[in-house]
């Protein structure tokens, strides 16, 4: 996102490590693997936006760099929620949040007391003032079917870290039965 950190070049190396192809190059692998560089940084979510707008396959994944939500787990789970949504809707619109909400107990003594008490405050008013469909609209990891994020990606205005929560916003706004979204615990440990 035009960040001057070294995410790029770390996930060039990592896509190297662990992908198997014969034609693989700085910034495209296959269909699997596609690192679009900004050249401003803009905020994550304006990076989010970007990747999710040019991503190819039916299923779009969004998952922190930082690797705090286990994939192993994480990524069966929102799949596995998204089958449930799409079975039970005609729209081919829906998004699913993975969500550290379950483990709000346990939170308490893996976070810092600041990001805790940051984290309740925030929780409070997206609550009150936006939405409580969804109980943990910061978890960043979130599965959307392409159709989803192109609407959602597309209309999104927050550039920074809030806009999260201007997707469950947006996907409220176009109806339950339009874009219909769900929550599903993830595993996940805090990052520094």
């Amino acid at each position: 996102d035009g960040s001057i950190d070294d995410t790029r070049i770390k996930t060039i190396d990592f896509v190297n490590q662990h992908v198997n192809v014969s034609n693989k190059d700085a910034g495209s692998v296959g269909d699997s693997f596609r690192l679009i560089t900004l050249h401003q940084n803009s905020g994550k979510g304006a990076a989010v936006r970007a990747g999710m707008i040019r991503a190819k396959g039916a299923l779009c994944l969004m998952a922190d760099a930082d690797g705090a939500t286990d994939i192993t787990d994480g990524l069966p789970a929102v799949l596995k929620e998204m089958a449930n949504v799409v079975t039970t809707t005609t729209t081919t619109t829906a998004a699913v949040f993975g969500s550290r909400a379950h483990m709000e107990n346990k939170s308490k003594a893996v976070r810092s007391t600041v990001r805790t008490f940051l984290m309740k405050a925030f929780h409070f008013f997206v609550k009150t003032l936006c939405s409580s469909s969804i109980r943990d609209t910061q978890c960043g990891f979130k599965l959307f079917t392409r159709d989803a994020a192109i609407v959602l990606f597309s209309n999104l205005h927050l550039t920074r870290w809030a806009f999260d929560t201007e997707l469950v916003v947006l996907a409220e706004m176009m109806g339950k039965d339009a874009c219909p979204i769900a929550e599903v615990g993830v595993k996940w440990e805090e990052v520094d």
